[in-house]
Parts: C-alpha cells; sequence; structure tokens
C-alpha cells in the first residue's frame, strides 16, 4: 500500500488530503505516553467510584474485578500498540477502522467514541469541584472545626458549584493549548503525574501500611465531631442498619458485575493512539505506552486495594455506599467522602489529607486536556480526510495546535458540565457502554487488517503467523472476545446505566449516535464528490505525517 500524501493528482485537481503535510510536530516522547495512559485512564476516580458503588456489588471482591477487567482488556492493549506502530498517526481507531473496513465505518465509529468522550467529560469537572475542592474544604473543617471552610466546600456541591467550577476548570485547559501547544500540555501532564503518582496512590498505601482500623475509627469521630456530629460511627451504623444494610459474604457473579466499574480504567488505557503523530516513534513506542500502562495500573490496584481495606474494610465502605443519599446521617452533609478524603482521615494529619487531595484533583484535572486533546486530533484526522471542512485541520503557527477543533470540543465540555450539574441523564459510568462500542470495531479491523492491507503487514514487526494464523488476526480475535465480554456485562449489570433490564434506551440512543456518524460521512461524500474528491482514493493511502 502507498503511503503518498495523493500528491500524484492531475495539474489543478483537488489534492485528496487537505495538504501534503499535517503541519502537526512529533513533540511527545515514550514517556509522555505513558503517563498520559495511566493518568487517562483514571485509576484513582475508579477506585473512588468502586467503594462509592460497592452498595450495588454486596460481597463482591476488588481484586477479583481488577483482574478480570484486566483480563478482558490486556489483548486489546496490546492490539492498539500493534495497530499504531503500524500505522502512526493523529486520529487513532479512526485511521486504522477507514483502511482496514470502510471510511464509513472509521468515520462512524472515531465520531460515536467522540460523542460519548463528549458526555464523559462532565463526570470528572462535577468530581473535580465536589471531590476535589469541595473535599479540601471539608477536610480544613475537619481538622480544624472552621465553619468557614465547611460553607466553603459545601459550596462545590451545589449545583451552580458544580458548573461554574467545572466550566473555569474546561476554560483554563484550553487556554493550555491555545498557549503553548502540546509542549506545554506535556511538561504540565509531568508535574501533574508526580503529584497524582505521590497524592493519590503513594501516600494512601503508606496511610494504610501503618493505620488500623481502630484507629482510623477514631479519627473518623474525631473529624465528624469538628463537622458537628458527635459519635459519627455509631451513627453511621445505626442509619445503615436502618436502611437494612448488612455484610454480605463473597459473591462470585457481583465480582464479575463490578467489571462494569472496573471497566473504566481497562477499556481505555491506550488512548495516547489518537495523537500517535505527535510522538517520536521509537520500536517499542507504542508497546511500553500502552500494555506499559496496563502493567502500571495492575500494580497501583494490587496495592492500593489491601492497604486501603486494611484501614476501611468493605462493610464499612458499605455503609457508605447504602447512604450515598443520606451522608447527613453521620454528619459529612455535603456528600459521601471518596477514598482520598478517607485516608486523610486515617492518616489524623490535614497536611497528609490535603496532599492526597491535591494528588488525586490533579488526576482529575489533567484528564480535561488530555480529553481536549484526543478528541481535537480525531476532528483533525476527519478534516484532514476531508470528511469535515478543511479549517477543523488548520494548524496556529504559534501554538502548532488545532484551536477550532480544540474550541469546539470546549463548547461541548462545558455543555456536557452542565448536563451533569443540573441533570441525572446520565450515571458516572454509563457512557461506557458507547465507548466500547468503537472498541470492538477495531477488534475486527484488526482481524481483517492483515487480509484487507497485506503488503502494510508484512512490512511492520507483526508480518508472523501463528499457528498458521495472523498475528494480527489472532490478537484482534483475542481482543474482540475481551471487548465483547465487557459489553456484555455492561448490557447484564443493572447497576451499569446501561442495561438492558433497567436502561434499555442507552442502546438505543449509542446506535442512533452511530446512524448520525453514517449520515455524516455520506453526506460529506456526496458534497466531495461534486466537488471533484473522490473520499475513497485518499482513504486507500495512510495520511501525510
Amino acid at each position: 500500500m502507498s503511503t503518498t500524501t495523493g500528491g500524484s493528482a492531475a495539474a489543478g485537481a483537488p489534492t485528496l488530503f487537505t495538504r501534503k503535510a499535517t503541519g502537526l510536530v512529533r513533540e511527545g516522547r515514550t514517556r509522555d505516553a505513558l503517563f498520559y495512559n495511566v493518568m487517562w485512564s483514571s485509576v484513582a476516580l475508579t477506585f473512588a467510584f468502586y467503594w462509592l458503588f460497592i452498595g450495588f456489588y454486596p460481597g463482591s471482591n476488588a481484586l477479583l474485578g481488577v483482574a478480570f477487567a484486566a483480563v478482558l482488556g490486556i489483548p486489546g492493549a496490546f492490539l492498539y500498540a500493534m495497530l499504531t506502530q503500524v500505522m502512526p498517526r493523529t486520529g487513532g481507531d479512526y485511521v486504522f477502522n477507514s483502511r482496514s473496513l470502510h471510511p464509513s465505518i472509521g468515520f462512524a465509529a472515531n465520531f460515536s467514541y467522540c460523542v460519548w468522550l463528549a458526555i464523559t467529560i462532565g463526570v470528572y469537572t462535577t468530581y473535580i469541584a465536589n471531590y476535589g475542592f469541595g473535599a479540601f474544604g471539608r477536610t480544613m473543617a475537619g481538622f480544624t472545626g472552621s465553619h468557614g471552610w465547611l460553607e466553603f466546600g459545601e459550596w462545590f456541591s451545589t449545583h451552580w458549584g458544580l458548573f461554574i467550577t467545572g466550566s473555569v476548570v474546561l476554560l483554563l485547559s484550553g487556554a493550555m493549548f491555545a498557549l503553548g501547544g502540546t509542549r506545554l500540555f506535556f511538561r504540565v501532564q509531568i508535574g501533574a503525574f508526580v503529584l497524582y503518582i505521590v497524592g493519590a496512590i503513594l501516600m494512601p498505601v503508606l496511610v494504610g501500611l501503618f493505620q488500623s482500623k481502630s484507629g482510623f475509627m477514631s479519627n473518623f469521630n474525631s473529624y465528624a465531631a469538628n463537622l458537628g456530629t458527635q459519635h459519627a460511627s455509631a451513627k453511621l451504623a445505626a442509619a445503615a442498619h436502618k436502611a437494612e444494610f448488612a455484610p454480605s459474604p463473597f459473591n462470585l457473579e457481583m465480582s464479575f458485575k463490578s467489571v462494569s466499574v472496573w471497566w473504566f480504567i481497562f477499556g481505555f488505557i491506550f488512548s495516547s493512539t489518537y495523537f500517535a503523530g505527535e510522538i517520536r516513534l521509537q520500536k517499542r513506542t507504542h508497546l511500553k505506552s500502552m500494555p506499559g500502562a496496563v502493567l502500571v495500573a495492575v500494580i497501583a490496584l494490587l496495592i492500593m486495594i489491601p492497604t486501603f481495606t486494611h484501614v476501611a474494610g468493605y462493610s464499612f465502605n458499605g455503609m457508605l455506599s447504602y447512604l450515598f443519599e443520606e451522608p447527613a446521617a453521620y454528619g459529612f452533609a455535603s456528600g459521601a467522602p471518596g477514598y482520598p478524603e478517607i485516608m486523610g482521615i486515617a492518616s489524623g494529619s490535614a497536611v497528609w489529607g490535603v496532599i492526597m487531595i491535591v494528588g488525586f484533583t490533579a488526576g482529575l484535572m489533567i484528564w480535561l486536556p488530555q480529553t481536549l486533546l484526543l478528541v481535537s486530533r480525531s476532528m483533525f484526522a476527519w478534516s484532514f480526510d476531508r470528511i469535515m471542512p478543511d479549517k477543523l485541520s488548520a494548524i496556529e503557527p504559534r501554538s502548532r495546535s488545532p484551536l477550532l477543533a480544540i474550541g469546539i470540543m470546549l463548547v461541548l465540555s462545558i455543555g456536557s458540565t452542565a448536563i451533569y450539574s443540573f441533570t441525572t441523564w446520565f450515571s458516572s459510568i454509563s457512557v461506557l457502554l458507547g465507548l466500547s462500542l468503537t472498541l470492538v470495531v477495531t477488534a475486527i479491523s484488526g482481524i481483517f487488517l492483515p487480509f484487507r492491507q497485506k503488503a502494510m503487514v508484512d512490512a511492520s514487526p507483526y508480518a508472523r503467523k501463528v499457528l498458521g494464523i495472523p498475528l494480527f488476526t489472532l490478537v484482534g480475535t483475542l481482543s474482540f472476545l475481551g471487548f465483547s465480554t465487557a459489553i456484555f456485562v455492561l448490557l447484564w449489570d443493572p447497576n451499569s446505566g446501561a442495561s438492558l433490564s433497567k436502561n434499555p434506551g442507552k442502546i438505543e440512543l449509542a446506535a442512533i449516535v452511530y446512524a448520525v456518524g453514517f449520515a455524516i460521512y455520506f453526506i460529506a461524500r456526496a458534497v466531495r464528490a461534486s466537488q471533484g474528491i473522490d473520499l475513497s482514493l485518499a482513504h486507500r493511502e495512510l495520511p501525510p505525517e
């Protein structure tokens, strides 16, 4: 397969791509891609999700849930790494699927992914307000007894507090790219990564190693007393008993259903693929940054889970989860505490508590520019292939970024923040179904790539066969099984927010988004044909760098 840009078109005829070079610069390194994947996969946020939602999965075992989700996701991480190494272009699955299957399939799948990410971003902006700034205010109040700090923290859990905070952080994220492009972003990401690892992972682990359950309960009661509630642990137990909470024995089915939560990490831990055209390519760049990120996430969870439960066990978190909508019963009027606040209480130190919340919040905040980067590069790729207007792939010379694409995603993100701030249309994990459907399409792309693009695969490091089966086809098949099983869990689990039993409208909505994507592609093809441009020709080639 040729990898030229289509510059051989007749003189005066429209070219296949918007220009002969993207204008993007390879400023990212392997470590930047690894840091991106580790933080974008949201290990800390998902860990918080599990304990906040554990009441929906009584008897589940966190370690087993992680193992199930990791096994389902590992083949996909290898597949995305292989595809990215072979097609190191900006646009990720859009490039893979449009070149391996059909351009309409590639566009519709990537369009769907971007739509669901635009919705997902509201989860992060509202958690930044509530479990970041709000938890900081309550932590200060819990250690000092200051009513002013408590009022400060409680404002961030109000509808307008959620929306205003999220919108401001989004605008700052967009400004980062306008001022310094990806070079500034990668520098900020390094700082956020250090805060994240230290505050959200290492410090909670240290507290879990050296604190006891009795010591934690004593600190919990003192902390709640400063918030205005005496004997909080006893009141928590009494309120949970009244709500008919009872400790549950181990339940294998619930452990498997908890994949719905852990899939937030392991289904999407390879997202540096979307800006692969801006990463300096080495022999194993993407194997290190994608499967490597899976390894980092698994190691982090293997040390976080036992140390956390050593201090705050399944029963304690189960009571918090049962009373998720009634936190005032034990003195936490503005909302149930997440694990960083719990471990801050366990530490008995305001300084440690604040650092843990700062590290957790850094992970949430960096996800916003990470996602602006991801979606804007997908939009860029659509435009570069001429499906979308040419201006969407325009590069601002100083920042070397597609600022119009970033601006469009910024507006959509503020809209998503409004949805999560003022409505209950989506749960925290209900977006996973729509996102996962694109993964299945990519797995199918990997299965057929050796047959659809034989020359490309033969020239790659992955040309070999295993038992007569092309390596790509084998890994693609394993990925398909993993992704499909995860989707089965999401459709089966009544607490996923996208189950067939309780939320049948979500799969209908996912189908509608795909239909819109197909419609946009075929309208664009007709418009370009009227301009003398055959879109199918561009999709027979890799885009230029």
